[in-house]
């Protein structure tokens, strides 16, 4: 993305020949590693978590909120936008959908795929955080993806 915008740069002042394409690449990378890196921040535990109320529960606690949460409003949510998304990308691909505002009007479902996978394997991260939450609460260690 960097390299797109350097492109950019350098092609549109010092040989005005600015790109039809460098926004429409750059914000479609942008939107597939936002998409991509949330269920690796999952994986990780780094999303952004609001401490202040969860520090007063005890562990067991936390685990059944975030179970709960996760169960009955995250988990749906966010499978019917993953479904959402796959219906897009799927009507995008077979009816060649193209970029409207954009000059260069780009085909939409390479992007639209990429919002379809970064949402599925985000809700498949949740899956298994909620999973291994559930086990540590019924008393079963479990091991947390990734080995860790």
């Amino acid at each position: 993305m960097i390299g797109v915008i350097l492109y950019e740069v350098a092609s549109r002042y010092f040989l005005n020949a600015p790109t039809v394409w460098a926004y429409d690449i750059s914000y479609m990378l942008n939107g597939t590693v936002i998409m991509l890196a949330g269920a690796l921040a999952m994986k990780a535990d780094q999303h952004v978590v609001i401490d202040i109320v969860s520090q007063l529960f005890r562990d067991r606690t936390k685990r059944l909120i975030e179970v709960t949460v996760f169960t009955l409003l995250l988990l749906p949510a966010l499978g019917f936008i993953s479904l959402v998304s796959w219906s897009q990308f799927w009507t995008a691909y077979v009816h060649g959908t193209v970029e409207t505002v954009s000059p260069w009007r780009p085909v939409l479902w390479p992007f639209r795929l990429m919002i379809a996978l970064g949402l599925s394997v985000l809700w498949l991260q949740i899956l298994g955080k909620t999973l291994a939450s559930g086990l540590r609460l019924l008393g079963t260690p479990s091991t947390p993806v990734g080995g860790h």
